[in-house]
């Protein structure tokens, strides 16, 4: 599965301000949305906006870490963590993955995952944080995500949920080249607010955004650039 894999401190980056004249389209369950949620079009903005930086420290880390194999962190644990049991499962029929999962190439690519020791790193490509850690085993034709850690002491449940959501999107999307939408917290309001919030997260890696759960989505459609 991971063969496929070819494509905190957020001050840092410069994010344009939203323009209201985007136009963003909600899509209802229906004709004309392929997938069982309601969905916000958000590519009018992901997929043309361009990432930079004004600390000059940042953009010299993220081309270091494009070498990186990510073994530095192997071992690597949260100063405080909560984690949430969870059954995510992928088809995959080949042998035990280790090394690098998938590397960013511009900075408009928000992740590095690397896989050491059935734990799967989802690191910060500008920041080297690690943002989840994700367990996982084999069975004969499946690989299993059965838990995931994330930083911080008692995260709510809606927190939680986003965890689970993000690593769903993050492998689907990454691995599969999947097109489908991501999951966005409820406090999020304005179409311009889902936008700015969905870029900084994921990059050009998203599409559409739902406020439900997107782990029963099937893996639709082949990602060639939405």
């Amino acid at each position: 599965m991971f063969n496929f894999f070819k494509k905190k401190d957020q001050k840092k980056q410069v994010t344009k301000q939203v323009d209201p004249m985007y136009n963003f389209n909600w899509y209802d369950v229906g004709e004309g949305n392929p997938f069982n949620k309601r969905i916000l079009d958000i590519r009018p903005f992901t997929q043309k906006m361009i990432s930079t930086t004004k600390d000059p420290a940042i953009a010299q880390l993220f081309l270091t870490n494009r070498q990186s194999s990510g073994e530095e962190y192997i071992g690597f644990d949260f100063e405080n963590s909560t984690s949430v049991d969870t059954q995510l499962i992928y088809p995959h029929k080949g042998g035990k993955i280790e090394g690098v999962g998938y590397k960013a190439k511009v900075m408009e690519d928000k992740w590095d995952i690397y896989v050491w020791n059935d734990i799967i790193y989802f690191v910060r490509s500008w920041t080297s944080e690690v943002g989840y850690k994700a367990f996982i085993t084999y069975s004969d034709n499946s690989l299993i995500v059965h838990k995931i850690e994330i930083d911080g002491n008692n995260r709510s449940e809606s927190e939680q949920s986003i965890a689970i959501n993000n690593v769903h999107f993050l492998i689907s999307t990454l691995a599969f080249k999947a097109v489908q939408p991501h999951k966005i917290p409820n406090n999020l309001i304005t179409n311009e607010e889902i936008a700015a919030y969905s870029f900084s997260v994921f990059g050009r890696d998203c599409w559409y955004a739902t406020y439900d759960d997107v782990i029963n989505l099937t893996i639709i459609e082949t990602n060639n650039g939405a």
